[in-house]
Order: C-alpha cells, then sequence, then structure tokens
C-alpha cells in the first residue's frame, strides 16, 4: 500500500514537472509570437512609408468629367466677365471628347486614371463608418442611361449668384516627421474619460488612478470641466465637482461654469467652429473651448504621468502618437470637431496631423479583445488557442456599451492578427445614461417636480453625487441602497413627511435616510438601453452570410448585470458571449494598441455611398426638370449629377486608392472645387435626391491658366482608414498639395 501511495506521488511529481515544461514552452511560442508580429508590423510600416503602387481605376462609366465652373473662381481681371458660381454647388463637367479645339464639340476628357508618385497623406474627418446622416456622395450619370429622373418639373436655368475666390486649403510639404516613442490613447467618455499609454516596443500598457484623495480610485475621471466667471480653465474631473460643491456652499457657484457630460452635445447637431454649451449656470461659450480645454488637461496630465515613469525624463506632445476615440454613430463634422479641438489643445500640430488618429470606439475594442487570452474574460472559455488573433477565420461582434452610445463592429480574423471588417459599423444613443435618465425622471415624479425642480437648481452637484451613486448600483443584481441627498431631504420635509413621498410605490421604499429600489425596479428602468442593444444586435445577427462564434460586450455599461444576462439570454445559444474582465477599459488600452498598429484593420464596409457632384451636358429628357447651368461660351450643364466614390456596404480595403483626372469648365478657371455627398441608397443619380446630404467640399488652386480647359487636377482619395484622406495634384505643375475637407458648416 505504502509503495502503491508513492508511486502516485511520483507520478504526480512527473506531472507537474511536465505542466512546467509544457508552461515554459507556451510562454517560449508566445514571445516567438509575439516577436513575429512585431516584425510584420514593422515591414507594414516600412512598406506604408513607400508610394502607393496599386491604384483602383474608376469604372468605364466614369470616365470624361470635368469640374464645374460655379464655386469655381476666374482671375480677377475677369471677374466681371463669368457668370458668379453658386455657393451650394462645386461641380465637375462630363463630355465627351471629340477634337482638340476649344469648342463645345472639343472639350477634353476629365475621369482618368493616372498614377502620382508624389503623394503628401493628410487625414481628413470623413468617416466611412459613420451613421450619422450628414455626409453626402455624389455619383455621376450617365447620359445615354434610358432611366428617367426622379423629379419631373420644368426645365430650369439657373444662374450662379456669388464668386467664390477663396484658396483652397492645404498643408506645404515637409520632412519625414520623428519617430513616436509611445502610443496614449484617449477614451473622452460621456460620463467618465481616461487615457492609457504604452512606451514603443514595451507589451505592458499603464493608467492613472483617480480621485484617490476623495476616496474614489478609479481608472477614469468625471467628464466635467469647471471655467471661472471669465471662463479661464479652473480644473476637470474630480476635481471641478469637488470644487464647485464648495463654492455652492459659499453661494459662489452661479458665478462659474460646469459643463458635464457634454460630449453627445456634439451628437446629432449641425456643428460649427462657434457652436455654443450651456453651463450649469445657464450661460453659454465655445464648445470648441470647452473640449480643447478638457484635452489640454488630459494631455497636460498624460505626459507629467509619463514622467514620473521614467525617472523623471520629459517627453512633449510630439513626442507621442496621440489615439482619439469617438462613438462609431457620430458624424464626419463631430469627428473633425474632436480633430481640431486636439489641435487647439496642443496634442498635435497642424503641419503633423498624422500624429493624431481618431478611431472608432468598437475598433479600439476589438483590437483589445483579440489578443486577449482566455484569463482576460470575466468566464467562458475562449477557444483552444491562446487568443483569438491566432485563429483565423475567426469571426466576432463587439458590442460597446458606453455611457451615451451603443457601438456596434463585426470583424474577422485574417493572417498575421489583422482585421477585415464584415458588417459597417452601426449604433444608437441609447447608453448607461438612458438608464440614469430613467432614474431621474423616476426620482423626480416620487418627490414632485416642484420639490426636486428646486433641488436641481440649488444644489446640482448633490445632485452629481446621486446619479454618480446610482452609477455604481447598475452593477449590482437586485435590491441596492442609494444615498438620498441631504438637502432633497430638507426641501422634501418642508412639503410632507418623508415616508409618504414613498407610500405610493410598491417598487421603492425609504429606508434611514437612503432610497431603497427593488430588482423589478431596477430592471424596469433598464428596459429602454436593453431594448436598443437587442434590435441593433438582431439586425446584425440576421445575415445570412455571417457566421459569428463571439460576442465581446465591452464598456462600463457592459459590467451591469441586465445588460449581461440580457443579451446571453438572447443571443448565448448563437453566439458565445464573453465580457474582458476590465470591460471598462477596453476602448481605451485598445487605442494605445491601435495607435502602434493603425493598418490592423485592412479594410472596412462603407455605411452610406458616397461621392462628388459634377456636371453633365444638359439632357432635355434625362434632366427634365433639373438645375441648369450656362457656361460663359454658352453650353449647357445639369448641374446636379452624382459621381459615385464608394457604394453602401462596399468593402474597401485600408491603402487601396482612387484617382480622378478633372478639367476646367471654364477657360480662364484658376479654382476647382469638390462638394462631397452620401446617401443612404445603393445607387443615386443626382444630389437633390431625396436622402442625399451634403457632408462638406474642398477646393484645389490651379494657378496656371495658359492651358484653358485643359488644364487638369489629379484628385486622388482613400477612404479605407477611419478618416478620409485625399491629395490633389495639379498637372501642369506637377506639384502636390494635401487638400483639407471641411465638415462643418461654418
Amino acid at each position: 500500500m505504502d509503495q502503491h501511495k508513492q508511486r502516485i506521488a511520483n507520478l504526480r511529481l512527473e506531472n507537474e514537472k511536465c505542466n512546467k515544461k509544457l508552461e515554459d514552452l507556451r510562454q517560449e511560442n508566445r514571445n516567438l509570437k509575439s516577436e513575429n508580429s512585431k516584425l510584420r508590423s514593422q515591414l507594414q510600416d516600412i512598406q506604408n512609408e513607400l508610394p502607393s503602387r496599386e491604384v483602383r481605376s474608376p469604372p468605364q462609366d466614369r470616365q470624361n468629367e470635368l469640374p464645374s465652373p460655379k464655386e469655381r473662381s476666374p482671375p480677377q481681371d475677369s471677374q466681371n466677365e463669368l457668370p458668379s458660381p453658386k455657393e451650394s454647388m462645386s461641380k465637375a463637367v462630363d463630355h465627351k471628347l471629340e477634337s482638340s479645339d476649344e469648342s463645345r464639340e472639343s472639350e477634353p476628357p476629365t475621369v482618368l486614371k493616372k498614377r502620382v508618385t508624389k503623394k503628401h497623406w493628410v487625414k481628413l474627418p470623413f468617416q466611412l463608418s459613420s451613421t450619422e446622416n450628414d455626409g453626402q456622395q455624389p455619383q455621376e450619370t450617365n447620359a445615354d442611361d434610358p432611366k428617367s429622373c426622379w423629379m419631373q418639373s420644368e426645365d430650369v436655368t439657373k444662374k450662379p449668384l456669388k464668386q467664390c475666390t477663396s484658396p483652397a486649403k492645404a498643408f506645404s510639404p515637409r520632412t519625414q516627421p520623428k519617430v513616436s516613442l509611445v502610443s496614449i490613447g484617449i477614451d473622452f467618455g460621456t460620463a467618465f474619460t481616461g487615457y492609457s499609454f504604452g512606451f514603443k516596443g514595451a507589451k505592458q500598457i499603464r493608467q492613472p488612478k483617480w480621485g484617490e484623495e476623495y476616496g474614489m480610485n478609479t481608472p477614469k475621471t468625471p467628464t466635467c470641466i469647471l471655467f471661472d466667471e471669465n471662463k479661464n480653465f479652473l480644473k476637470f474631473g474630480y476635481d471641478a465637482i469637488m470644487y464647485y460643491t464648495r463654492q455652492t456652499r459659499r453661494n459662489e457657484a452661479k458665478k462659474l461654469f460646469l459643463f458635464d457630460d457634454f460630449k453627445m452635445e456634439l451628437y446629432g447637431k449641425v456643428l460649427h467652429r462657434d457652436s455654443m454649451m450651456t453651463a450649469k449656470n445657464r450661460k453659454k461659450m465655445r464648445a470648441m473651448k470647452v473640449f480643447s480645454e478638457s484635452l489640454k488637461f488630459m494631455k497636460v496630465h498624460a505626459l507629467d504621468m509619463i514622467g514620473k515613469q521614467t525617472s523623471g525624463v520629459k517627453y512633449s506632445a510630439s513626442d507621442a502618437t496621440w489615439v482619439l476615440t469617438v462613438p462609431a454613430i457620430w458624424s464626419a463634422a463631430a469627428k473633425q470637431f474632436m480633430r481640431e479641438a486636439a489641435t487647439e489643445a496642443g496634442l498635435v500640430t497642424e503641419s503633423e496631423p498624422e500624429r493624431l488618429i481618431v478611431a472608432l470606439e468598437p475598433e479600439a475594442a476589438s483590437v483589445w479583445c483579440k489578443q486577449l487570452p482566455k484569463e482576460g474574460f470575466m468566464e467562458g472559455d475562449l477557444t483552444e488557442a491562446e487568443t483569438i488573433e491566432q485563429v483565423p477565420g475567426t469571426q466576432y461582434m463587439v458590442v460597446d456599451c458606453g455611457g451615451g452610445t451603443i457601438d456596434i463592429t463585426v470583424h474577422e480574423v485574417v493572417e498575421g492578427g489583422r482585421l477585415k471588417e464584415l458588417h459597417r459599423v452601426s449604433g444608437n444613443n441609447m447608453g448607461g445614461q438612458t438608464v440614469d435618465k430613467n432614474f431621474k425622471a423616476f426620482i423626480r415624479e416620487i418627490f414632485s417636480e416642484n420639490v426636486f425642480d428646486e433641488f436641481e437648481e440649488n444644489h446640482p452637484s448633490e445632485l452629481q453625487r446621486l446619479l454618480y451613486d446610482f452609477s455604481i448600483c447598475k452593477r449590482y443584481d437586485g435590491e441596492v441602497l442609494v444615498q438620498c441627498p441631504y438637502s432633497l431631504q430638507q426641501i422634501a420635509s418642508k412639503v410632507d413627511d418623508i415616508e409618504a413621498y414613498f407610500s405610493r410605490d410598491n417598487d421603492v421604499d425609504w429606508e434611514s435616510g437612503q432610497i431603497l429600489l427593488s430588482g423589478a425596479k431596477l430592471k424596469d428602468l433598464h428596459e429602454d438601453s436593453v431594448r436598443g442593444i437587442e434590435s441593433l444586435m438582431k439586425e446584425i445577427l440576421k445575415k445570412p452570410t455571417l457566421n459569428i462564434r463571439y460576442i465581446f460586450l465591452v464598456g462600463g455599461f457592459a459590467l451591469s448585470p441586465y445588460v449581461n444576462r440580457f443579451v446571453k439570454e438572447k443571443f448565448g445559444s448563437k453566439c458565445q458571449v464573453l465580457c474582458p474582465v476590465d470591460a471598462q477599459m477596453a476602448v481605451v488600452n485598445g487605442a494605445v494598441m491601435f495607435g502602434m498598429m493603425p493598418n490592423v484593420v485592412e479594410s472596412r464596409i462603407s455605411v452610406f455611398t458616397y461621392g462628388i457632384a459634377v456636371v453633365h451636358f444638359f439632357d432635355k429628357i434625362k434632366h427634365k426638370g433639373k438645375s441648369k447651368y450656362v457656361s460663359k461660351d454658352g453650353v449647357h450643364y445639369c448641374d446636379v449629377c452624382f459621381h459615385c466614390l464608394v457604394k453602401k456596404d462596399e468593402s474597401v480595403p485600408f491603402d487601396e486608392a482612387e484617382q480622378y483626372i478633372f478639367n476646367a469648365l471654364e477657360i480662364e478657371q484658376n479654382e476647382m472645387l469638390f462638394s462631397f455627398y452620401c446617401t443612404e441608397k445603393e445607387t443615386a443619380e443626382f444630389v437633390d435626391e431625396e436622402g442625399m446630404m451634403k457632408i462638406g467640399s474642398l477646393a484645389v488652386s490651379m494657378p496656371k491658366i495658359s492651358q484653358g480647359r485643359n488644364h487638369s487636377v489629379i484628385l486622388e482619395i482613400k477612404f479605407g482608414f477611419t478618416e478620409m484622406q485625399a491629395t490633389a495634384t495639379d498637372v501642369d505643375s506637377g506639384e502636390t498639395t494635401s487638400v483639407k475637407m471641411d465638415f462643418m458648416s461654418k
């Protein structure tokens, strides 16, 4: 018997040795794979620095177009001779090449494929993955197409009203930027904001702790900023809340400008650089200043923290690649707004815009989740492999449940651990703050409008604390206790006995200064949000071409047991539902990794059909009732035609470019302007169709006008990144400049 026990002990010992050896081999394998991935990334970065060798040829039916004179300006000495352009349209003209004369019959073809070897790329705030309806794209129409226009009103001849002589916005050619030493990701959230950073060549990603002096110790700080009565920056985050609270007690708070939960001010609105926001004291301030000062605070804090982590070595903003995450549902204008706010904050300069990457929140979270081992998730067996990125062909969905928005993306792992988008990003504004709003409305209903309005107006900091306490309760299942603010108790007691307020509802009770919510009531407060999540996921999962294996729930709201349980109950039979241990940090940590490998998503799906406005020879049948432009020499054009650049649901590679050559329409034209449009339709003919939206424009100067209508500009566009990239080349001079598109109204 003793010999048998000894034998078992020996076998166990031998087994432990084998397991240890196996673990060592696995670790060695992981190290090799990591080194291989790093080498691949470095190789890709080198390739990206080389001129592009492949350019997508435009389809045959996109040939022969010219820029329209509308919004193009002639030389100063001829301004009185030419019709002035309409402010709202800049076009390219489409016609056939018949001879070399300057007459109508001889206007040259203008959409030609031509490789440009000298490029200077600049990121523009144009998002393939935006679900906001402010981006528009024009598609060229074929004059020989028998399809008739939807609009059948009488022919209308419109004369241009105003000449536009502003030069194109451009970035001058520059030297190769220095290599970034650190990648810094900023998650500018609706309720909380935080950052993480990682040094080049290191695996560790670090972030600070916030609010320790107030007993909080959280990985993010409240998205709350405070200015003094002269609109000078004072505090951000917990410091802003606490300082404001102290001033409230001294009756000084009404002089201060406090903004909280203001991120969604950029959602679903027409934006311009002078857009205003309303503070708690009901006074207004420029939104650009509120956002730029918030980002400046995060920049200073991050650089200071990095210096502490490197024995006092001082880092500047130009030493870093900054990755700013935004919701997938934000418009192109909102993304541009954030880029300009970051530039104003000093994260980057206009001469080095590539140091700032505007990344989609669900994409950043996807980059984080794909490299997590099974130990990185709360529960569930991930796969036999170490991480998802090691299994090419794996399809998964990322559901980013944030405070303001729900954003979803679907990816497939390809060779080398990179990702391919399978379904256009989607989302809504039904994030965790929808539950907070329902809770606030419920408390208002309990105490009556008069009581709650008095409390909200005179004690905003206590209301902030009430909502913060409730946000923590969202992470618990069943009954929860929420501390009732003292001031609310005092105001309510003047009207009625405090317990009487709670006698009318069985789902809530009063318990020694605390509000007791039943589990049923807490679930009911989640109902709007979970139904919003369900509708988005159902729409994607019904696609027969998808074979999604995993669903990753990320974001702070994903930690709600009601959200987690709901998704598992509804979709757990189809896919494995997993939640990372650090779900609330998935976006910001993924942003750091995104900055180290910005080409990790090798292709994306277009949410809209995008294009530009062009002009065609006026066809009395096809263009009946459409806007007409008459050139200086009497040629009639339809000036509302749509030229498609990218179709809805089209997969666009990260490094693929489209090139077009546009010729001048007027003989003495010295500037071209292009108006960009988008539509949810897969095909479109005219920019005045229902559902067509103008999203922005860009201008290109043509200083040499000796070639007349033969004067050409090459427009080359990349759609595959999170922001559009474009260059314009003057064919006569050979000069290439990067043009900046403006998506904001002014």
